[in-house]
């Protein structure tokens, strides 16, 4: 979580198929996340850690990542957002990013952007992203992308903006009865 509100995550636990609970309890191990586990503190600090040192999972980013003055516009624990990123992503199999914001900078993004706020892909360089645009995302999108790589243990074939082709392949209006009028 950086420069987001948050509706990412509450358009998240709103999907019904899958439901996130059954998800989250019969499919994954969802070891850190800012307003969906239990633990806090040292705690959530440990857990965390302890994923990104044994590596391989997949990161799940909200909001924008502001740059100018050092970062300084979003820092946790003293720490800006630039360095969690990329401290986060090191181990990452892949990043995926929910939201308008950390998918292409969103409204922090916005002329004149005082903060330097830019998109994830502006950080990390070295490891597939994969979007999942919106404000706020779809959330059976969100909870589809996760199952997919928690099912088939790969990522899925994405158009060439960057988001998962099963999602974004058509436009709904290319099944429009109308279209041809």
């Amino acid at each position: 979580h950086f420069q987001e509100c948050t509706g990412c995550s509450e358009s998240f636990i709103r999907s019904d198929h899958p439901m996130v609970a059954d998800l989250i309890l019969d499919h994954i191990s969802l070891d850190y996340t800012d307003t969906l586990m239990a633990a806090s503190g040292h705690n959530a600090e440990e857990a965390k850690q302890k994923t990104m040192k044994e590596g391989g999972y997949i990161l799940v980013v909200e909001g924008a990542i502001p740059t100018k003055d050092g970062g300084v516009y979003c820092t946790i624990a003293g720490r800006t957002a630039v360095e969690i990123l990329k401290e986060s992503a090191k181990g990452a199999v892949a990043i995926l990013t929910f939201g308008s914001c950390s998918s292409y900078g969103g409204v922090q993004a916005a002329h004149p952007n005082p903060t330097g706020s830019v998109p994830v892909e502006d950080i990390i360089k070295d490891k597939p992203i994969i979007k999942v645009p919106g404000c706020p995302p779809i959330s059976e999108v969100m909870t589809g992308i996760v199952l997919y790589y928690a099912t088939f243990n790969e990522l899925p074939e994405l158009d060439g903006d960057g988001r998962p082709k099963q999602f974004y392949g058509k436009r709904i209006h290319d099944s429009c009865y109308r279209r041809p009028y």
